[in-house]
């Protein structure tokens, strides 16, 4: 049964997931290839002909010509001041909540001693880091919230924040705004591939920075994938995702609600029901179907929404393991008792009272999450994101001979002459 956009099945066979949900590696790898060789031409324009190669871009995709690609300090004031106090009031309140949730994340420097020797790791701050705001289809200035924060608490010196112009050049002032509230004083208005080879390899106006982090279209991932070694990451996003696992103790009309929201940002999302119930199925089905007659969104309708009748709840969490999504609702029974079968999701939301919209507006962790099954290997933007480590040994006088006979001992099997004659000097100092 389905209509247009919304499908509806029932799985019986949990070992495979259905085709309609596949993510097939091979076709990511090929589509990501397409995209290279123009992201290639951009990068090597940029690194070649610095801010005028990026004007020219920018004009080429934006549609504006930009003359100054720094907003200026007088700007970021005015656009903080000429908020409505109840916006800066709800700012002030989220950039609290979110700051308490990840100083908990900071770590600190550490040793220990093992036979009179001491062995430890220094963790410190990245220096320069570039937080990318995507723009286009909308402005989104919870996302500075999510990328700035994590950097400031891990101690980042130099923040630096890019976000594509519009086409009459200038830039969301809500994003601005924020960004004066949080004392960012270096705000790029330069998007897409050009914008990250910018901060990559610097420009005439733009510094050079050690790592972008921040989510951005196609062509945003394909640069930072390039980039990587040049300048570090934090992850290549892809379309969004959720998958909401609900029983009979879900709220129908809720659950429809967040398929749908889902569906808002981008036409490539991916939004999923796995219920036991037949019931809660066709309710969601006609909530979906009332929610669009009463807001009729034809871009809402592009994007596909799967309602999955599943034998049991174990199957349920079976198919969330393979898919691996970026958010994760449990509305059922237990939640909390069956949360521990969860080992593959970027987000999870606990209880119909726990919409994704909430974890994206700032109720504490961070919205850059894992796309594309990625929470198979990888991790939510944290604190951890910003902070490097180094380690060290500092061996004690006493008898190494024997410890660095043995390592000198493998030297010689690897065919490294003079790893092997560095360490046995130590035995017999001059």
């Amino acid at each position: 049964m389905c209509d247009s956009f919304v499908q509806i099945k029932t799985i019986k066979d949990t070992k495979t997931i259905p085709p309609e949900l596949q993510i097939d590696a091979r076709i990511v790898y090929h589509e990501l290839k397409e995209v290279e060789i123009t992201v290639q031409g951009i990068i090597e324009k940029v690194m070649s002909e610095g801010d005028s190669g990026l004007r020219e871009l920018t004009e080429q995709f934006d549609h504006c010509r930009i003359n100054d690609f720094i907003i200026s300090n007088i700007d970021l004031d005015c656009a903080w001041r000429q908020t409505d106090v109840a916006f800066r009031n709800t700012v002030e309140q989220i950039v609290q909540t979110v700051r308490d949730f990840h100083s908990k994340q900071l770590e600190h420097s550490k040793c220990f001693s093992r036979n009179q020797s001491i062995l430890g790791e220094i963790i410190s701050p990245i220096e320069s880091i570039a937080a990318y705001v995507p723009g286009g289809r909308a402005s989104y200035p919870s996302s500075v919230i999510m990328t700035v924060i994590p950097a400031q608490i891990a101690g980042v010196k130099n923040i630096l924040l890019i976000t594509p112009p519009h086409s009459n050049g200038e830039v969301s002032k809500d994003v601005l705004a924020i960004a004066h509230y949080l004392g960012i004083s270096k705000v790029v208005r330069a998007g897409g591939a050009q914008a990250i080879a910018a901060v990559a390899f610097g420009t005439e106006s733009i510094p050079r920075v050690d790592k972008v982090v921040g989510p951005g279209n196609i062509y945003v991932t394909v640069a930072k994938r390039l980039l990587y070694g040049i300048i570090g990451i934090d992850s290549l996003a892809g379309p969004s995702e959720v998958v909401i696992i609900a029983d009979e103790d879900c709220q129908p009309d809720w659950v429809a609600l967040d398929l749908l929201a889902q569906a808002e940002h981008d036409p490539l999302s991916r939004a999923i029901l796995f219920s036991t119930s037949d019931k809660v199925i066709t309710q969601v089905h006609k909530a979906i179907q009332s929610e669009l007659k009463s807001h009729p969104l034809p871009f809402v309708k592009a994007v596909p929404i799967y309602l999955f009748k599943v034998d049991n709840l174990l199957s349920a969490f079976e198919m969330t393991n393979k898919i691996a999504p970026e958010h994760l609702e449990l509305c059922c029974t237990d939640y909390l008792r069956l949360l521990p079968l969860i080992r593959h999701a970027g987000a999870i939301f606990l209880g119909n009272g726990a919409p994704v919209a909430l974890g994206d507006y700032g109720y504490g962790p961070n919205h850059v999450l894992p796309t594309m099954s990625g929470s198979r290997f990888s991790s939510p933007l944290s604190v951890r994101d910003f902070l490097k480590t180094s380690s060290y040994i500092f061996p004690q006088k006493g008898d190494p001979t024997l410890v660095y006979s043995r390592y000198a001992s493998l030297a010689e099997r690897e065919g490294f002459f003079f790893h092997r004659k560095s360490l046995l000097a130590r035995i017999s100092p001059p």
